[in-house]
């Protein structure tokens, strides 16, 4: 692994979320939405035992460490969210039915049934909101140099789903523009992984932070998915960061990739 230097951080208001890197010159944008399982102590878990926040229900194992190695290896600006998505998910349309979930994985969140049309408004403008609002302000600070970054979210899935053993090291997610993930399924395919291409999620259902931050602007972007059991541990997230160093910085270069594109 290559020396790393330390990068300063600044926070969003209430824990909403954390900027690394924020002056870092490369263009690339990390994006971290399911990065922390904390939930503010007056929720009180949302009812759920301790066990469960440790689970993939309420967080993406793994990827606020890799999401900070390469922030600081890349000199990149990231964003991470500072709560979980069981308090509400950054990852979906504001009146997307799972926004704030009843059940994840089949498991029941008392903690969100029955809430009041303010609650619901309350976590929408602390939390939900001031993330995206500050993730917005980021790309668009790169755009204004004349410089398109490369818009990364950054997930993990678990190896199992439903029975099915996943076989997928990693998966690449897009929705109207392939050249990002094309570009990384390319590469990690010639390190002999094998790779999702909208597996195991399609992001023409899951993708609303990419459009949001991506599409939205004409900005190549790609929903990075990793499968659990290659970053949950230490040497995983190492072996990642210096697999993705590599490989972005290359693609960083292609100006085909590079460019302000509408699709």
């Amino acid at each position: 692994m290559s020396q790393t230097h330390h990068t300063s951080s600044d926070y969003g208001p209430r824990h909403a979320y954390e900027v690394i890197n924020a002056t870092g010159k490369a263009d690339i944008v990390f994006i971290c939405e399911h990065a922390s399982n904390y939930i503010p102590p007056e929720y009180e878990n949302l009812g759920l035992d301790e066990d469960f926040l440790a689970q993939h229900i309420a967080w993406d194992i793994g990827m606020e460490q890799l999401t900070r190695h390469l922030a600081e290896r890349l000199d990149a600006p990231a964003i991470i969210a500072t709560f979980s998505r069981l308090l509400i998910d950054p990852n979906r349309e504001e009146d997307h039915a799972t926004l704030i979930p009843l059940t994840s994985d089949g498991i029941s969140i008392p903690g969100n049934q029955n809430m009041s049309p303010a609650e619901i408004d309350r976590r929408r403008t602390r939390y939900y909101q001031a993330f995206h609002d500050r993730a917005d302000e980021m790309v668009q600070a790169k755009i204004a140099t004349n410089h398109a970054p490369l818009v990364c979210g950054m997930h993990s899935f678990t190896p199992q789903m439903g029975g099915f053993d996943r076989p997928w090291q990693a998966g690449m997610l897009w929705n109207k523009d392939p050249r990002l993930a094309q570009a990384l399924i390319n590469s990690l395919s010639a390190r002999g992984f094998q790779v999702g291409d909208n597996e195991p999620y399609s992001g023409r259902d899951l993708f609303f932070t990419m459009n949001q931050h991506g599409d939205r602007h004409g900005t190549p972007h790609v929903t990075l998915e990793i499968r659990q059991d290659e970053v949950g541990t230490p040497v995983g997230i190492v072996k990642w960061a210096d697999i993705l160093v590599e490989d972005l910085t290359a693609i960083a270069q292609d100006t085909d990739v590079r460019a302000i594109k509408r699709f």
